[in-house]
Parts: C-alpha cells; structure tokens; sequence
C-alpha cells in the first residue's frame, strides 16, 4: 500500500498493511529532529516516514501583509501573531484581535476568495509525494475567538445569541470559500478548533449543540462534496461530543489525549464509527518519561487502539519542544518498524 492508501483504508475500515501514524512536531522540535537525522527540515517528513503530510494556504496574492516587528505578523482576519512563540509551542503566539467588546462596527471580515493560496502548497506536495494530503484549515470557534478573544466569544455565547450565530456565519462563509477553490491533491481537511479543556468541553455540550453542530454539519458536506475526508482536530477531553462529530460526519479525530481521556471507553464505544488519531502522551511519556517507556506506551496503545483498525498512532499533540530527542527517536523508529496488526 501506499501512504495515502493507507488512510483510506483505515477510513474506509479496512485493514492496511501496517499501522499509519503522524509524529507532529512545533516548528523548533522539527528543526531538532533534523539535526539528530542530519537532514534538511523539508526533508523530514519523508525521513520520519509520516503517512500523512500536513499542508497550509496562505492569504491570497493580493494580501498585503503587515508586519509590526521582526517576528510579529497580521493575518488576514487582522489578528497580530508572534510567530517567535509559535515557533516554539505550535500554532499560539496571539498577541492581538481586532474585535473588542463585541463591538463589530468598523470590522470587515474576509471572505475567503482570492487566488494563490494554494502555490506553497502544491510546493510542498511535490516535494514530499506519497503521502495523504491534508489541509489544515481552522475551524469556526476557533476562528471566531482569534478575532474576539477567548473571554468575550465565550460570554457571547452565554448572554448575546445573536453576536454569537454573526460571527460563526461569517465563518463558515470564509471557510466554505476555500473549501470550493481546493486543489484535486487534496485528500482530506483538518479542522483545527479546540472545544476541550483538561476537564471535559470549554463551552459544555449544550452550548456547541446550540451553535456549533449545524454549521459545522453544512461545513464537513462541503468538504465531502469535494472528496475529501473529515478531519477534526481538538485538544482537551471532548468525549461528551464523540456522538455528535460522527453523527455530522467527521471521519478522524485527533488528538486522543491519554492525560484527560479513557481511551479504553472511547474505543470501545466509538471506535468502530470513526478513527481514532494520536494516543501517545505528549503531556507525560514522551517529555517526561524515558525512551523505555515511550516504547512500553507505544506497544500498550497500540495494542488497545490497533485493535479492528480506525487508528493512525501519533502523539496527543505536537511533541513539546522540550522533549528529549531521544524520546522522540523512540517513537519514530518504532513506528517505522510497525508491521501488521
């Protein structure tokens, strides 16, 4: 098989021929990992021999950017970045957004249209074929707190209903924009939006059922229509909502963090409809532990999620910085020496 068949199968419930995996890694912890492989960091996807390869759009063409200081940007949406810190500790680094106080006067949401988003991608694709393409792309709560903020969006949703529904509907505008311009080579979306705290859904269930579930619905279908698969990407322990995500359509989740989540539980009651993506602690074995027992982990997880298929093995998360490269190389060679559950 090759890689990208190697998902499929797993999406479609079939048996690969080896288990898949991913090993995510922050910008600063694939330039270590490099180093320790002695290759260049556009290389190491291949050397780490990931089955999926994570692709990004830009802003189009015509954007002009806007850069504050050295490593401070403004995206699109007007949000200001540090791109220092999100070297370091993965896609943060927010420093700014546009809206204060709810107040949308004066605010122009994008649209998503524009040509040229997807030229590095394409770049990227071809250096590294193989693989099942995946576009990452940030999903609607997600994109509404970056230009709120975390506190007010979340009080919106508990005292404005209205500002609430006009933010996730421009959202989902954007988004279903350039889901309708993707590239053929694309095989699947990630949608990044953490819904979890280390204790169960920031917003409770009751709030994403109100103003998430349909929206999200409209937005995965679009997704379908293009042919490409549903992937959904949440930190923090969102078991309460599994029913939910696969009832609209999501194929894959990630990152099933070990820390927060009965990973015995949600494979038995939910691993049949819907894959099962990640497992290895990022928040313990891998920075923490020794590489005995990140291989002792390894073997447990992969024993007890493997199981029936639906499961691509990967960290709960991308690999702190801090973690030991050693630990990491444990993980890499393991699951590049996988054969057939």
């Amino acid at each position: 098989m090759t890689k990208r068949e190697r998902i499929c199968a797993v999406i479609e419930g079939k048996t690969p021929d080896v288990t898949p995996y991913y090993i995510d890694l922050t910008i600063t912890g694939k330039l270590k990992m490099a180093d320790y492989y002695n290759v260049m960091p556009e290389q190491l996807n291949h050397t780490i021999g990931n089955d999926l390869l994570f692709l990004n759009f830009t802003p189009p063409e015509d954007f002009i950017p806007y850069h504050a200081a050295p490593t401070l940007f403004k995206d699109e949406f007007g949000v200001i970045w540090d791109s220092g810190k999100s070297r370091s500790i993965g896609d943060w680094g927010l420093i700014s957004h546009p809206v204060k106080d709810m107040d949308l006067d004066g605010y122009h949401f994008p649209t998503g249209l524009g040509q040229g988003r997807f030229k590095q991608a394409a770049i990227d694709a071809e250096h590294d074929p193989g693989c099942f393409n995946l576009l990452q792309m940030v999903g609607l709560f997600d994109v509404a707190w970056h230009i709120t903020g975390m506190q007010d969006f979340l009080m919106s949703m508990a005292s404005d209903p209205g500002f609430t529904e006009k933010m996730l509907d421009m959202a989902l505008s954007y988004n279903l924009n350039v889901i309708d311009s993707i590239p053929d080579y694309i095989d699947g979306i990630r949608f990044l939006e953490d819904w979890g705290s280390q204790r169960g859904m920031m917003m409770g269930l009751d709030y994403w059922i109100k103003y998430l579930k349909a929206p999200l619905r409209k937005m995965y279908e679009a997704c379908r229509k293009k042919g490409c698969a549903v992937f959904l990407h949440s930190c923090g322990d969102i078991t309460d909502v599994f029913p939910e995500i696969i009832e609209i359509g999501v194929d894959v989740v990630d990152p099933i963090q070990p820390e927060v989540m009965d990973l015995g539980f949600i494979k038995t009651e939910y691993g049949k409809d819907i894959v099962l993506f990640g497992g290895i602690g990022s928040q313990s074995t891998i920075p923490l532990g020794t590489p005995e027992q990140v291989l002792d982990e390894c073997r447990e997880r992969r024993a007890l999620l493997a199981d029936g298929g639906k499961f691509i093995m990967g960290p709960s998360g991308a690999i702190p910085t801090e973690a030991p490269v050693e630990n990491i190389a444990a993980l890499v060679e393991f699951c590049k020496a996988m054969v057939v559950v």
